[in-house]
């Protein structure tokens, strides 16, 4: 009897160790959790754990909100904005993608939580482990050691995160954002017909051939007469974080978009009409950031909406729209932004229509994500070259000048272990998610030209309003997206970089076709 009564309390304390270190790992706080940290919160689950009273009003629900997070806690990182936003933000199709890119393991941590919960149930003595009995007194002391540790940082992060996107989504969708942009007028450098900007989704610049990637996957980018920028850095690392910087004329200082100032009412307050053409998801009742800049727009045409909203669509789908707006006949300039899926996780699921480079059967398979990927890149830089086409086309038959400028919203980053390579968006796990391409091609280049220069995302809306020619008393006319010249100043953007103390992943080049 002497030994059951030994082994009942070990085997409860051995349960809640490993419970609470799959839980902090699993968070995503704590790649490395401390004995310390472990056994704090080992001490927090046995308490709770001897009243029923606790048991079901505080332990299960806080074990159950650790265990389901913990697969995507160790795969892609703690909770944050970028994450909360993207929840808002994601359509059936991307939810099923992003689950598709968790490993089986790191699915199981979950499993285990939830299976050391059920054990701690059998191994607890009827009577409290503990001399303070008092249910109310466990809870609050319990609670307190919990708050006073850094477990508590997930459940702080979580809570801060998801608010700060409900307060933005409220604003967003509660009233019109009226514009703030004033009267634009337009400088005699604005000589196009037809700007077109084309928004890249999780491209990474250094998978590109045209920066240094050794497989061919950008041929027409690597050899078109225009400006190739290297240096321009993302606003943020996913769609929603780094585009609500990028689009709009931000406070640099606090690091937030200015929805009163965005770059669809800055081109709108210059007299020029607006269309958007839009491969990402659009929600309806909420709005995002992305799709409320947007519906800003004088047209919109999102694919994925209504019926759509739960199918894999080909960026390809996007030129009939565009090929269909460009030949319409008109008078003045317009202004055209097309938002492509890209490079999107799963990005296998971006090939159905297009090859991969590689044979399946000329690569390991531990390469199969990055042949995907870099694939992918290829699909991309053909669209860019039928949408190219297709303005040349028109300016042959409308005689209508054009400018087109390319560039992603983010990069990804790897995750590698010794069977596979996975590059999906894990936050905060790679200073290259901020690595972006940047193009420029006009139907008047006559010669190519490459740069390496810093360009900050924060100066983005300011530096394509100077590449339109619009002229506006808050914009700085020294901005210049596709000069030499590097951004005077980047807003602790480079500080906020090096604050990622991840180490470096280049991109991954792919081993040579087996002879």
């Amino acid at each position: 009897m002497q030994n059951v009564s030994f082994f009942r309390p070990l085997a409860l304390l051995l349960f809640a160790l490993l419970m609470s270190y799959l839980m902090l790992l699993g968070s995503g706080f704590f790649p490395h959790p401390t004995v310390q940290n472990v056994g704090l919160l080992a001490l927090v689950l046995i308490w709770l754990n001897q009243s029923k009273l606790l048991f079901w009003g505080l332990l299960l629900p806080l074990v159950s909100l650790y265990a389901l997070y913990a697969p995507i806690g160790l795969t892609f990182g703690p909770p944050s904005y970028q994450y909360a936003a993207s929840v808002f933000a994601t359509d059936l199709n991307e939810g099923k993608e992003f689950f598709q890119q968790i490993p089986f393991w790191h699915s199981m941590a979950g499993v285990g939580i939830f299976v050391g919960l059920f054990a701690l149930q059998i191994f607890s003595k009827k009577r409290p482990l503990v001399a303070f009995q008092h249910p109310y007194f466990l809870g609050a002391s319990a609670l307190f050691i919990f708050i006073c540790t850094p477990p508590f940082q997930f459940l702080q992060e979580s809570y801060t995160a998801t608010m700060q996107v409900k307060r933005e989504l409220d604003k967003l969708n509660s009233l019109t954002i009226a514009s703030e942009w004033g009267n634009s007028t337009l400088s005699p450098q604005s000589r196009y017909d037809d700007y077109v900007l084309v928004i890249g989704e999780s491209a990474r610049k250094d998978y590109h051939h045209a920066y240094g990637y050794p497989v061919e996957n950008t041929p027409f980018m690597s050899s078109a007469k225009g400006t190739l920028i290297d240096g321009l850095t993302a606003g943020g690392t996913n769609t929603i974080a780094s585009l609500k910087l990028m689009l709009t004329h931000p406070d640099a200082e606090k690091w937030e978009g200015n929805y009163h100032l965005t770059l669809i009412d800055l081109i709108k307050s210059a007299g020029i009409p607006t269309y958007w053409i839009s491969n990402q998801g659009y929600l309806g009742t909420y709005d995002t950031p992305i799709s409320s800049i947007a519906n800003k727009s004088d047209e919109k045409i999102f694919l994925k909406a209504g019926d759509s909203l739960n199918q894999n669509i080909s960026d390809f789908k996007l030129l009939p729209q565009f090929e269909q707006l460009i030949s319409r006949p008109t008078k003045g300039k317009r202004f055209i932004v097309l938002h492509l899926y890209g490079s999107h996780p799963v990005t296998c699921d971006r090939l159905t229509d297009f090859p991969t480079i590689f044979a399946e059967n000329d690569l390991p398979k531990k390469y199969h994500n990055v042949n995907c990927y870099v694939s992918s890149i290829k699909k991309t830089d053909k669209l860019l070259e039928q949408v190219y086409q297709t303005l040349k086309n028109n300016e042959q038959n409308q005689g209508r000048r054009f400018s087109l400028v390319y560039f992603a919203d983010h990069g990804l980053a790897h995750q590698i272990s010794e069977e596979n390579i996975v590059i999906h968006n894990s936050s905060g796990k790679s200073k290259r998610h901020f690595d972006v391409p940047l193009f420029k091609i006009s139907s008047d280049d006559n010669q190519r030209h490459e740069y390496h220069a810093f360009k900050s995302g924060l100066n983005f809306t300011n530096a394509l309003a100077n590449w339109v020619g619009i002229q506006n008393p808050r914009l700085n006319p020294q901005l210049d997206l596709f000069s030499f010249q590097a951004d005077p100043d980047d807003y602790g953007l480079t500080q906020q970089i090096e604050k990622i103390d991840a180490p470096d992943d280049p991109a991954i080049p792919l081993p040579p076709l087996k002879k």
